[in-house]
């Protein structure tokens, strides 16, 4: 960007079956110096589509944004839905590097089949992401996606998202964790728009017949899955009831001190509420990206009958509803539609939040100041907006709070670590820091060596999955992405290649965040996580395994 000189490169032949976050991750150790600000025109951001985008393999279409984050300070990939990963692919593009920064204002990336070009966009300029995607996007829907950043990502605050269109050309798709629309803020980019209209309409595969059917055994699959069936019946809010179980206790309420809501209380966040809601309304599931079965996304009408939201999903609703003490599902949605259009991560505003409410910044269940802090101060960058802005850990030390919902700067997801404590392995080992994508495990009642055995497997899988491009609601085996690969490739490929293959992208992972100082003794949790028990009818529960596990867990 310092330069306005876009240069197209061969991709490299040891990147050949990389793609997604094992590639962002790759390039981002291979050319990015650890010991940079992850804000400084040293740092670089990497966009990259799946090994499978531009396919007819349901879910293909997810992309990756790798970075070093000014979150984190380690290596961090945020992942997306939406409509751009098709498109880069069917351009034939494997990854686009941004480095460097804008000398002068904001400026807009555009590509297509004639290549890429760098211009000038004051006129986006302090715009947010609904006008933005309506104005970039508009009726081109057909052929053309935008990434663009809203004014958190201009004021690059730490929490600052990056927004991608969805099917019906809202900016409801967002890469969010970790801080990437502060990286793409940092390099003076407000937009960029793809357009693939002349581009095939698929990506070849070597052996296509063979793909044609891997592609029709995979999405039976996947429609026959009865977890799937539940997922595209209610979203992810569907899961809302089962965590607020008091034998469960995974509904942060209270800035993380409680893990049960009122069941009344929580009945108005539920799936089963959203949905009947739907009815009355005009609601609706629908995909977040071209070609996707599952359809897990909300769209989430007001009482009129007009748009909402179609992201309202369980972090969301409950970092920004139960953790707050705020409610119905109303109230969440429009909080929600706030930080889209503003562009932040709901998990790290709504930790943020938390925290500045137990600061005594704001009171608990304050709807209308929180509405205005979104909405206000974080757009306009004031002081408490800025505070809040820049994530959990900021807004923690800014009041003098010890008792952070953190780990590795990344604020916490909604599954409770101290009684789902497979999650709080991820959380605690995955280089990613505080992430539930990251590796899921909900078994209970489960030894600890097994339950970190689980989680290094998830975590494998999840790497494999966001390498290939695909959506972790799939629940794709590794035999299944290596039946792709195959077929794509025109390769003998195993399982055994697909894990080999993600415990190396983890490793990279790990190492870079080894060179940029966040070496093992940043592998657990807070520490109140272990001195805290959550009441559980069988006795109070706390984070017990200790930090000589977690170090097993990649340590080999």
């Amino acid at each position: 960007m310092s330069t306005g000189v876009i240069q197209e490169e061969a991709f490299p032949e040891k990147y050949h079956l990389l793609g997604g976050r094992a590639l962002t991750a790759r390039l981002l150790l291979d050319e990015t110096d650890p010991n940079c600000e992850p804000l400084s025109p040293e740092s670089t951001l990497y966009i990259a589509p799946g090994l499978l985008g531009g396919t007819a393999a349901t879910t293909s279409g997810r992309t990756s944004f790798g970075f070093k984050s000014p979150l984190t300070g380690g290596s961090k990939e945020a992942n997306v839905g939406g409509q751009i990963g098709h498109r880069l692919a069917r351009l034939g593009i494997r990854a686009i590097a941004i480095t460097g920064t804008a000398p002068d204002g904001w400026m807009r990336l555009d590509i297509d089949t004639n290549g890429a070009v760098i211009s000038n966009a004051s006129d986006l300029a302090g715009k947010r992401n609904y006008q933005l995607h309506t104005e970039l996007v508009g009726n081109k829907l057909r052929n053309a996606a935008a990434a663009t950043i809203g004014p958190a990502g201009e004021l690059k605050l730490a929490a600052a998202s990056v927004a991608v269109t969805d099917p019906e050309g809202r900016p409801t798709r967002h890469a969010a964790r970790g801080g990437p629309g502060a990286v793409m803020g940092a390099k003076g980019l407000k937009a960029i728009v793809v357009d693939d209209s002349e581009a095939p309409r698929t990506v070849t595969a070597t052996n296509p017949n063979g793909y044609k059917n891997q592609v029709v055994t995979f999405s039976k699959t996947v429609l026959d899955d009865p977890r799937v069936q539940n997922t595209g019946k209610y979203g992810t809010a569907g899961v809302i009831k089962f965590v607020n179980r008091e034998n469960v206790q995974s509904l942060p309420v209270h800035n993380h001190r409680l893990g049960v809501w009122s069941e009344e209380d929580a009945a108005q966040l539920s799936g089963q509420h959203i949905a009947a809601l739907g009815e009355e309304r005009g609601g609706k599931m629908l995909p977040c990206m071209a070609g996707c079965i599952i359809k897990c996304a909300i769209l989430f009408n007001n009482p009129d009958g007009e748009h909402v939201t179609t992201a309202l999903e369980f972090e969301t609703l409950a970092l920004l509803g139960s953790n707050l003490e705020i409610g119905p599902a109303d109230a969440v949605a429009e909080l929600d539609r706030l930080c889209d259009d503003v562009g932040l991560d709901t998990i790290e505003i709504g930790n943020a939040l938390g925290v500045a409410m137990e600061g005594g910044g704001l009171d608990w269940g304050d709807w209308e100041r929180t509405r205005s802090l979104i909405d206000i101060d974080i757009a306009q960058g004031t002081e408490l907006g800025k505070i809040v802005g820049n994530g959990t850990v900021y807004t923690a030390n800014h009041y003098g709070i010890t008792r952070i919902p953190a780990v590795k700067g990344q604020g916490l997801p909604a599954w409770e670590p101290r009684t789902l404590k497979g999650m709080g392995i991820t959380y605690a080992t995955s280089p990613q820091g505080a992430d539930h994508t990251a590796g899921m495990v909900t078994a209970r009642e489960v030894n600890a060596k097994t339950l970190m055995q689980q989680s290094r497997h998830e975590q494998l899988v999840m790497m494999a999955t966001d390498s290939a491009g695909l959506c972790q609601f799939t629940n794709a085996l590794p035999s299944d992405i290596a039946g792709f690969i195959g077929e794509q490739y025109g390769l003998d490929y195993a399982e055994e290649d697909v894990l080999a293959s993600a415990h190396e992208a983890i490793k990279t992972e790990i190492s870079f965040n080894h060179k940029a100082g966040l070496g093992p003794e940043t592998d657990t949790l807070p520490s109140w996580l272990y001195e805290e028990p959550l009441e559980l009818p069988d006795g109070p529960s706390t984070f017990d395994l200790p930090d000589e596990l977690l170090a097993q867990t990649w340590n080999d």
